[in-house]
């Protein structure tokens, strides 16, 4: 079987082979580049399986950021790295964003329990897929009606002010003048 140091020596004229700096760069942004040129060579998938085989950690392989793949997959920071990519996070990154999240709403209802019960834990409960507990039912409750409260006294207001204006009476002029209604006939 031909190995990859003989075929890129065989083939002539190879990105890496000319400036190979870009490819083991620490700058992400020429790693970037040197992904992007290796996508017209035509050494593209015997280098990846290259770099798969012998488990490559750094540097760029057949268009795979190595170093990059190396920092996180299975990680919450792997979970970004495919958002900012714009591409679906794999599996494993994916369970671990999951899990990073469920643990903080688990700290946000350990506060709420700590403080004797909030709104916010009853709608931590709710996001856990759980039922709620008394104390952040009751807080949940008493918000709202706190809520309720404010939005009527703010209308009893609002009819005062309007009352108080002068409002009730109709304009003059022709739109408060009846209109005969014309039927075809």
């Amino acid at each position: 079987m031909t190995t990859l140091a003989e075929l890129t020596a065989r083939t002539p004229g190879l990105p890496c082979r000319l400036d190979p700096e870009p490819w083991f760069s620490t700058a992400a942004a020429d790693r970037r580049y040197a992904a992007r040129q290796c996508h017209g060579c035509p050494l593209l998938l015997d280098c990846m399986r290259y770099a798969l085989d012998s488990k490559q950690e750094h540097g760029v392989w057949g268009g795979v950021d190595f170093e990059a793949r190396a920092m996180g997959c299975g990680t919450r920071r792997g979970y970004q790295i495919h958002i900012r990519r714009k591409e679906p996070a794999c599996p494993a990154c994916q369970s671990a964003h999951d899990e990073a999240v469920e643990a903080n709403r688990r700290r946000s209802l350990a506060e709420a329990h700590k403080a004797g019960g909030t709104a916010r834990g009853y709608w931590m409960h709710r996001r856990l897929g759980e039922a709620a507990c008394v104390p952040c039912k009751r807080a949940c409750a008493r918000q709202s009606q706190e809520r309720r409260d404010r939005e009527r006294a703010d209308a009893e207001r609002a009819r005062e002010a309007w009352g108080d204006s002068g409002a009730a009476e109709p304009l003059p002029g022709p739109q408060a003048a009846v209109q005969p209604l014309a039927l075809a006939g």
